[in-house]
């Protein structure tokens, strides 16, 4: 069920710094990963690691961590927070200003 809503997204990485010291996002696709991504209707509680969280998504991509920015449509969103789940990477996701 869930690998039937499954699709390819190209994604972004942060990696270099400016001369500011801060990370930049790369200015070219880094490469495609295979998400589920729905929409995060309910407010999940206090917890800091999820509090601008308006996207969840799963994933089999070991590789996904918090420096992904996921292409989905006309907006960027960036990855939050992972979660590890059997299968499955369970990922929390943010729109970009």
């Amino acid at each position: 069920m869930i690998n039937a809503t499954m699709r390819n997204y190209d994604y972004f990485t942060f990696g270099e710094r400016n001369e500011y010291g801060q990370e930049t996002l790369s200015t070219e696709v880094q490469g495609k990963i295979k998400l589920a991504i729905y929409t995060l209707s309910n407010t999940i509680g206090a917890n800091i690691n999820y509090k601008d969280a308006t996207y969840i998504a799963l994933t089999h991509n070991k590789e996904i961590n918090d420096r992904f920015v996921i292409q989905y449509g006309e907006e960027k969103l960036k990855v939050l927070y992972t979660i590890p789940m059997g299968r499955y990477i369970q990922v929390f996701l943010a729109e970009m200003q």
